[in-house]
């Protein structure tokens, strides 16, 4: 998921850059649905499951020329164990100019089989446009299930390739407090993916990953691949 956000998650977002649509109407609205397939599932530097399979549905509601609202709901499932993920979340964002937007989330997640406790979201975050290749974006989100915080700065680049296809490559850092017995700096992740687009509605993107770790509690690094397949409403 942009599994979101993805959930970060995704997210959104834990999430791909993806495609937007507008039906006309008085609010503007774009839907879009994704599913998808990866080896591994990395969230915030905890490898939760193996192979999975996951599913995402998100909308964007425009209300004015620099406010918007996303919610997305998604569940993800481990294909040859018992762990499962759904998520619901809902986003306000708002941009003071062309290069700054800021926006607060509220996220719940509910696991079975994990490591990581169910439980409420709280997150806020900035997105800084540096040029048209360029993007720097910082995360502070306060964790109820876990009861600890996470913090995250990443650098995005991406580029159009054609028409119908565009790269992006992501690094980041993240940071925790009292997160399941992690203190300190967590990871350093990084993602490439490359979108093309088979229509104005459909495109895939295949995707691969890593998580290097940086605490000192068991370090394992992790890498991961796979693919999302997305259709706009």
């Amino acid at each position: 998921m942009k599994m979101l956000a993805g959930l970060g998650g995704v997210f959104f977002a834990a999430s791909p850059a993806l495609l937007q649509a507008e039906v006309d109407t008085a609010i503007p609205l774009g839907i879009e649905a994704v599913t998808g397939i990866r080896t591994d599932y990395v969230h915030r530097g905890f490898e939760l499951a193996k192979s999975s399979l996951d599913f995402q549905l998100e909308a964007e509601i425009t209300l004015s020329d620099n406010t918007s609202v996303h919610l997305g709901l998604s569940h993800l499932a481990e294909s040859n164990g018992d762990f499962s993920e759904t998520t619901g979340y809902l986003e306000l964002s708002h941009s003071f100019s062309k290069k700054l937007t800021v926006g607060s989330s509220l996220t719940y997640r509910d696991r079975d089989d994990s490591i990581l406790e169910s439980g409420l979201d709280l997150g806020f975050s900035s997105a800084y446009t540096i040029n048209d290749d360029w993007r720097w974006r910082n995360a502070l989100n306060f964790d109820f299930g876990e009861n600890g915080i996470y913090l995250e700065s990443e650098l995005e680049w991406s580029r159009i390739i054609s028409d119908k296809s565009f790269v992006t490559v992501k690094g980041g850092l993240s940071y925790v407090s009292d997160y399941f017995d992690r203190d300190g700096l967590n990871d350093f992740y990084t993602r490439v993916a490359f979108t093309y687009a088979l229509s104005d509605q459909v495109s895939f993107t295949p995707f691969i990953g890593t998580s290097f770790q940086l605490h000192d509690e068991n370090p394992s690094d992790i890498a991961y691949g796979g693919f999302w397949f997305e259709v706009i409403f």
